[in-house]
C-alpha cells in the first residue's frame, strides 16, 4: 500500500502539469511585434487620438472669428395688425392709394405674407477673439502633444510587461529543471530506503520538496498566464491566446556610466506644459481686450410675396454696427483677475512639475546603476548555488550526502535562479522608465 501510495504521488508530480499546458494555445511574438501592435489597438491610444480630434474641432471653431455667418430662413406670417399688414404690403409693393383710407388703415383684415430672407453677418474686430483663438490653437498643440506622450507611455508599459512575461516563462524553466532534479531525488531516495540505506523521514522529506516544488511550477505558470494576459490586453489581442516571448532573456551588456544623459525638458509632455502656459497668458490678453469695441459688418436680401415662395417683391440691407461694452457689473474685471489668477497658478503647476520631473530621473539613474550591481552579484550567487547543488546531488548518489542538506542546496539553487532573473527584469524595468522619462532610448 505504501509503495502504491509513492507512486501514485511520482505520477502526480511529473504529469499533472502536462494538461494544463496541452489546453493552452501559444502565439510567438517578439517585442517589436508587441509594439507594433499595440500602436495599432491600445485603447488608450486611440482615446488620445479622439481627444486630439476632439481639441482640433475645437480650434477650428474659432474660424468663425474671420469667415461669415449665412442664414437662410423662410417665413410664413397671417395678421389683421394694422401696422404689420401696412408694412407687409409695402414689402410686397402692393400699396395703393386706396389703402390711405383711414377706415382700412384702421381695420385691414387679414393678410398673408410669405418671406424669403439669407441674411449675411461678418465679423471685422473683436480683439479678444483674436486671443482666444490663439489660446485655442495652442490648447490644441497642448493635447497633441499629450497624446505622443501617451503613446510613449503605452510604449514603456508594453516594453514591462514583455520582460514580465520573459521572466515567467524563465521562472517555469528554473522550476522544470528544479522538478526534473527533485523527481530523480525522489526515485533516488525509494530506491534507498527499499535497500534500507536511508530512513524513512529522509522519503518523506523528499515526497514533500517534489510536492512543494510541484506547486512553485504550477504557481509559475499561473503568473506565466497573468503576464500574458496582461500583454494581450495592451496590445489589443485576445486574452484567451496564451503569448509566448521569442526574444531572448539574458544579461544585457551595460555600463553603469549615465553621467551624459541630461534632463530632457524638449520631452513632449514637458512641451504641452509650456504650450498650456502659453494658452493661459492669450487668455489673459483675451479677458483685457474685452475692454475695447467690436466692429461687425451684416447684410440681408429678401423677398416678399403673398403666396408661398413667391418673390414679386425684393429689398436689401447692408450695414456695420460698433458695440462697445463700457461696463458689465464687474464681469469683464473680475475676468481679468481670474485670468491673471489661472496664468499664475499654471506657472506654479509647470515648475512644480519640471522639479518632480528631475527628481524622477535622477531616481531612476541610481535604480539603474543599482540593478547592474545586482545582476553582477545574483549571477555569482546563483553559480555558486549551481556548483553547490551539483556537488551535494553527486554525493547522494554515493550515499554521503543527507536529504535535507540535498533539499536544502535545492531550495537555494531556485531561489538565487529567481533573484537573477529578477534582477534582469528590474534592470530593464529601470531603463525602461528612465527612457521613458528622457523621451529617448539608451544605448
Amino acid at each position: 500500500m505504501r509503495n502504491i501510495t509513492c507512486r501514485l504521488i511520482i505520477f502526480l508530480v511529473l504529469f499533472s502539469p502536462l494538461f494544463a499546458v496541452a489546453q493552452s494555445n501559444g502565439v510567438n511574438i517578439s517585442l517589436k511585434e508587441a509594439l507594433l501592435k499595440a500602436e495599432e489597438n491600445n485603447k488608450e491610444i486611440k482615446k488620445s487620438k479622439s481627444r486630439v480630434e476632439i481639441a482640433k474641432a475645437n480650434y477650428q471653431q474659432s474660424n468663425s472669428l474671420f469667415l461669415p455667418g449665412i442664414n437662410l430662413s423662410h417665413t410664413a406670417v397671417r395678421t389683421n395688425d394694422p401696422l404689420a399688414s401696412f408694412g407687409f404690403k409695402l414689402k410686397q409693393e402692393v400699396v395703393t392709394s386706396g389703402d390711405f383710407n383711414p377706415v382700412l388703415l384702421n381695420d385691414p383684415g387679414s393678410m398673408s405674407n410669405f418671406q424669403t430672407q439669407i441674411k449675411v453677418e461678418q465679423p471685422l474686430l473683436n480683439f479678444d477673439g483674436i486671443y482666444e483663438r490663439k489660446a485655442a490653437k495652442l490648447g490644441f498643440d497642448a493635447v497633441s502633444l499629450q497624446s505622443e506622450r501617451m503613446a510613449e507611455y503605452v510604449k514603456f508599459e508594453v516594453k514591462k510587461a514583455y520582460k514580465q512575461l520573459q521572466l515567467a516563462q524563465e521562472a517555469v524553466n528554473v522550476f522544470e529543471k528544479v522538478k526534473a532534479g527533485t523527481d530523480a531525488n525522489l526515485k533516488q531516495s525509494l530506491d534507498f530506503f527499499e535497500e534500507d540505506l536511508i530512513k524513512e523521514a529522509d522519503v518523506l522529506a523528499a515526497k514533500v520538496r517534489a510536492l512543494e516544488v510541484q506547486n512553485n511550477l504550477n504557481q509559475s505558470i499561473n503568473q506565466r498566464q497573468g503576464a500574458s494576459d496582461y500583454l494581450a490586453f495592451l496590445i489589443g489581442m485576445e486574452s484567451s491566446d496564451v503569448l509566448s516571448a521569442t526574444d531572448v532573456f539574458q544579461e544585457p551588456l551595460m555600463s553603469s556610466n549615465l553621467n551624459d544623459e541630461k534632463n530632457n525638458e524638449d520631452r513632449s509632455d514637458i512641451l504641452a506644459y509650456k504650450k498650456g502656459v502659453s494658452a493661459k497668458e492669450q487668455m489673459l490678453k483675451s479677458a483685457r481686450n474685452k475692454f475695447l469695441p467690436r466692429i461687425n459688418a451684416f447684410g440681408a436680401y429678401e423677398w416678399n410675396d403673398k403666396d408661398f415662395l413667391g418673390t414679386s417683391a425684393n429689398n436689401y440691407m447692408i450695414g456695420a454696427s460698433l458695440s462697445w461694452d463700457l461696463f458689465k457689473g464687474y464681469k469683464n474685471i473680475a475676468s481679468v483677475k481670474k485670468a491673471k489668477a489661472e496664468l499664475q497658478l499654471q506657472k506654479f503647476d509647470f515648475d512644480d512639475y519640471l522639479e518632480q520631473n528631475n527628481l524622477k530621473i535622477k531616481d531612476a539613474k541610481r535604480s539603474l546603476i543599482l540593478s547592474i550591481q545586482k545582476i553582477e552579484t545574483g549571477r555569482l550567487a546563483k553559480e555558486q548555488s549551481e556548483e553547490a547543488l551539483r556537488i551535494r546531488t553527486n554525493r547522494f548518489k554515493q550515499g554521503l550526502e543527507k536529504m535535507t542538506d540535498l533539499i536544502q542546496s535545492e531550495t537555494l539553487y531556485a531561489s538565487k535562479n529567481l533573484e537573477y532573473l529578477n534582477a534582469i527584469n528590474t534592470f530593464y524595468t529601470a531603463k525602461y522608465y528612465l527612457e521613458f522619462l528622457l523621451e529617448k532610448e539608451l544605448k
